[in-house]
């Protein structure tokens, strides 16, 4: 029998082979029975590049996995060694996580993943060059996330990213956005499962081996039934070699709501995502939606794979500092302070400098404007958006005056929370110097 960390170390597409090898040393066993009827099929029209795994080498791998990983969780996650090396993700955020955030987050802390903003295919199509510009450099633990709906042109930026050391790649089939809509991807290719399969497909012809995950919802607009979103997960993961989804447990409506609303109104269904772990043991399931406590991310890692975290590490990037405490149980001497984490990023930015970065000052000093809290915090955003203008200014210039602004504040009060509208305001001021 496989070892577990044989399974593992499986290349992207070799895996999907051991299936499907399976598929003639199983006939055996009894077909896997899905826990629920379907109103109607959802099977794509089209040929795949090699035959269906079928039910019977899932329920075979499932039991291997199972037999494989001793202690497991309620859902038959196995506990140790978990399947995701760094199970606590931040969340692909558009305008968020660009390749300076992701810097800012590696500074606090190495032991999470974390999600690139999701880029269009052409993007990268027609300016192969801008890759770092896009991404920031490549390191194990940064998944890159493309948009796009053309399995050709994903293709081609797929294997740009491969070629160019990063080690991951996510599929966005989850963004509600107008500008998403409009061209047909994003959380529109929920409608059509079809076309997300031919992508995936169109990316192993192309010569993509790295891994290659994807991003949903638990449903969109009328096809928000368990069902379809059953058929959804069985038909990508038994047609193509994906073998993790990451879930948001919300659904999305694409008319009638905006990106924002989708975040908040679908009321949150964890108990979906819980369900697909229950009905796809085999597969690896990360959960996205909500949380923002240490205790959370806890509870959510004894039930799926792992945990996506995207609003509260935007809204308090220190939050990633209480994680590396409460759960990577990492010494408080070991844990950076804030002042420290600043002068590290003041390091990074006059070395973009000197690269020659094409990004605004304010986009490459956004990050740092929601690092403190409190009175204090306050304080800082309103100097913070001083020593950010004019927008002319240099960037040494502007470390400069920074590291001078460090120095003669008073970091020693300490007050978790503002009024509401006084961090509103201070905000706003920041945000119209961060625009």
């Amino acid at each position: 029998m496989l070892k577990l960390q044989q399974i593992k170390r499986l290349s992207f597409y070799k895996s999907a082979s051991l299936l499907r090898m399976m598929t003639t040393t199983t006939s055996d066993l009894p077909l896997h029975q899905p826990h629920h009827s379907v109103a109607g099929p959802l099977t794509p029209q089209l040929e795949p590049v090699t035959p269906p795994i079928t039910d019977a080498a899932v329920s075979a791998l499932t039991a291997a996995m199972a037999g494989l990983s001793g202690l497991q969780t309620a859902s038959g996650r196995p506990v140790e060694p978990r399947r995701i090396p760094l199970p606590i993700a931040v969340a692909p955020m558009v305008d968020v996580t660009t390749s300076h955030f992701l810097q800012l987050c590696k500074i606090i802390s190495p032991n999470f993943t974390v999600y690139t903003e999701m880029i269009h295919c052409n993007a990268l199509i027609y300016n192969p060059k801008d890759l770092y510009n896009f991404f920031g450099e490549p390191w194990e633990g940064k998944v890159v996330q493309l948009g796009g709906s053309d399995p050709e042109a994903m293709a081609k930026a797929a294997m740009l990213v491969q070629e160019n050391g990063y080690k991951e790649l996510n599929l966005n089939v989850g963004c509600p956005s107008p500008r998403v809509q409009k061209g047909a991807f994003g959380a529109v290719l929920m409608k059509t499962p079809s076309t997300v399969v031919q992508i995936i497909q169109e990316m192993g012809k192309a010569g993509v081996t790295i891994p290659v995950t994807v991003k949903c919802r638990i449903g969109v607009d009328n096809l928000d039934s368990y069902d379809y979103l059953y058929e959804f997960i069985k038909l990508i993961s038994t047609t193509t070699p994906v073998n993790h989804f990451i879930v948001h447990a919300r659904k999305c409506w694409l008319k009638g709501l905006s990106p924002k609303q989708n975040r908040s109104v679908p009321p949150l269904k964890y108990e979906v995502v819980y369900q697909l772990a229950k009905d796809f043991p085999h597969l690896t399931i990360t959960i996205n939606g909500g949380f923002n406590t240490t205790t959370q991310l806890k509870e959510q890692l004894d039930l799926v794979d792992g945990v996506m975290v995207g609003r509260e590490v935007m809204d308090r990037p220190m939050f990633l500092a209480k994680v590396d405490a409460a759960y990577h149980k990492v010494p408080p001497e070991n844990i950076k302070t804030t002042e420290e984490i600043v002068e590290e990023f003041l390091q990074y930015v006059l070395t973009e400098h000197e690269r020659g970065t094409p990004h605004s000052n304010s986009v490459v000093m956004a990050p740092l404007k929601m690092l403190y809290g409190g009175r204090r915090g306050k304080e800082y955003r309103r100097r913070l958006a001083a020593v950010i203008m004019p927008r002319t200014k240099p960037l040494p210039d502007i470390v400069r005056d920074m590291r001078q602004m460090m120095q003669e504040m008073d970091f020693s009060a300490s007050s978790e929370s503002d009024d509401g509208g006084e961090l509103e305001a201070a905000d706003a001021r920041v945000q119209s110097a961060c625009a």
